[in-house]
C-alpha cells in the first residue's frame, strides 16, 4: 500500500510539473529575441487550411515551442554540463574550451576552396588593378585554432599546407605574414574575432611592408564600450566567460567621414554606437558587415589611398590604418559582386590589400 501511495504521489508530482511547465510557456509573454543565442525567437504561427494540410503549421509550431520554452537557457546549460562534465565529452555544438577560450572545430582542409579563393583574388587583379601602378599586397588572418587546437589535443587544420597553396596560387601580390604577430589571447575568448586593442604588432607589420605610418598604440584613447558575449558562448552554453568591446580612438578616427554605399549615407567617426543594441556588438567597429564603404581622413597630410578587400576582421583593423591614408575604400565581396567594382573604384596609384581569415579561405563559396 505504501509503495502504491508513493507511486501515486510521484505520478501526480511529475504530472503537475509538466503541466506547470506547459502553462509557463503559454501564459508568459513570448520573447522576441533569444539574447544568449543572438537570434530572433520563433513566434506563434497562424493556422490555415493550407498550412495544416502541408504540415508547415506543425513544423513552425514545434519551433515556437522550442524557442519559447520556459527557462530555455537554464535547460541548455544543464544539457551542456551533463555532456561535458558528466559524460566527459570534449565539445558541445562543435565548439570546445581550451585555455579559457571557446573555439570551433576546424580540421578538414579544403584545398579546392583555398585555390578558388586565390583565383578570385587573381581575377580581381587582372580585371581592375593590372597596369594601374598600384602596390598590391595580401595577408591571411589565422583563426584562433591555430594557437589552441593542436597543442590542446583537438583536431587542427594543416595551416602550413593551406599557406603553401594560397601563397603559390596568388599572383602579382606581395604576401605579408602576420601569423607570428598574434597569440590566442589576442582574440576574444567567446568569439572568433581578434581584439582591436591587441593589434599593434599586426598594424606595425603591415605598415612596415606597405610603407604607411601610424601613431604608437599608447597614444590612442582606449575605452571600454560594453561587455561582450561572442558567437561561441551560446553554443558552448556552459559557464560565464565574458569579453569586453574596447575601442581605440584619436582625432583621426573621430573626424573620419564614412560613406556606406548600401544605405547611401555618410556619418562621422569610424565607430557605430547604434550597433550596440543589436545581436553582435562587434559591429560597433565600422558598422560591421557592409558591402562597400569609403573612409576619408580630413586630417591627412598627404593624398594617399588604400583599397582593402576584407572580411569581418577588417572592421576593427581598418580604423587603425586610417592615419596612414587620406582615404580607405573598404570592400567585402561576400556582399557585393566583383563584377561591378569598376563602377565605384579607381585603383590607379593606390595601395591595395587583400586580407582574409583562414575560415574564409577554407569556404571560398562565401565570396561572390
Amino acid at each position: 500500500m505504501a509503495k502504491k501511495i508513493r507511486n501515486i504521489i510521484c505520478t501526480v508530482c511529475f504530472s503537475a510539473f509538466i503541466v506547470a511547465l506547459g502553462a509557463a510557456c503559454f501564459l508568459r509573454e513570448p520573447v522576441e529575441i533569444l539574447v544568449s543565442e543572438r537570434r530572433k525567437a520563433a513566434q506563434m504561427p497562424e493556422a490555415s487550411v493550407e498550412s495544416v494540410m502541408d504540415k508547415s503549421f506543425f513544423d513552425d509550431f514545434e519551433s515556437y515551442l522550442t524557442d519559447q520554452f520556459f527557462m530555455r537557457d537554464g535547460f541548455r546549460s544543464i544539457n551542456a554540463a551533463i555532456r561535458m562534465k558528466l559524460l566527459r565529452q570534449t565539445d558541445n555544438n562543435k565548439v570546445y574550451l581550451a585555455e579559457g577560450h571557446i573555439s570551433e572545430f576546424q580540421s578538414v582542409l579544403n584545398e579546392k576552396s583555398v585555390k578558388a579563393t586565390a583565383e578570385k583574388l587573381n581575377s580581381i587583379y587582372d580585371k581592375y588593378i593590372k597596369g594601374k601602378n598600384a602596390r598590391v599586397y595580401f595577408s591571411v588572418v589565422p583563426d584562433k585554432n591555430y594557437y589552441l587546437a593542436e597543442k590542446n589535443g583537438f583536431p587542427s587544420l594543416d595551416y602550413g599546407r593551406m599557406l603553401d597553396i594560397f601563397t603559390s596560387e596568388v599572383m602579382n601580390m606581395e604576401y605579408i605574414d602576420i601569423f607570428d604577430c598574434l597569440t590566442a589571447d589576442d582574440y576574444y575568448r567567446t568569439d572568433s574575432h581578434w581584439k582591436q586593442e591587441n593589434l599593434a604588432a599586426v598594424v606595425d607589420r603591415l605598415g612596415e611592408k606597405m610603407g604607411f605610418k601610424v601613431r604608437p598604440f599608447d597614444e590612442y584613447k582606449s575605452e571600454k564600450i560594453t561587455d561582450f558575449e561572442g558567437v561561441y558562448a551560446p553554443r558552448l552554453a556552459i559557464g560565464k566567460i565574458k569579453d569586453e568591446i574596447i575601442a581605440l580612438s584619436s582625432d583621426v578616427t573621430d573626424s573620419a567621414k564614412v560613406f556606406n554605399l548600401e544605405i547611401n549615407k555618410t556619418t562621422q567617426g569610424v565607430y557605430d554606437k547604434s550597433k550596440l543594441s543589436g545581436y553582435d556588438k562587434y559591429e560597433y567597429y565600422l558598422s560591421g558587415a557592409a558591402a562597400f564603404l569609403t573612409v576619408e581622413n580630413p586630417l591627412a597630410e598627404e593624398k594617399k589611398e588604400l583599397v582593402v578587400f576584407r572580411d569581418s576582421f577588417g572592421s576593427s583593423l581598418v580604423p587603425l590604418m586610417l592615419e596612414g591614408y587620406s582615404k580607405i575604400t573598404v570592400i567585402d565581396i561576400r556582399y557585393i559582386s566583383p563584377q561591378i567594382l569598376g563602377e565605384y573604384v579607381d585603383f590607379t596609384d593606390c595601395d591595395v590589400l587583400f586580407i582574409y581569415n583562414t575560415l574564409i579561405l577554407n569556404q571560398s563559396n562565401i565570396l561572390k
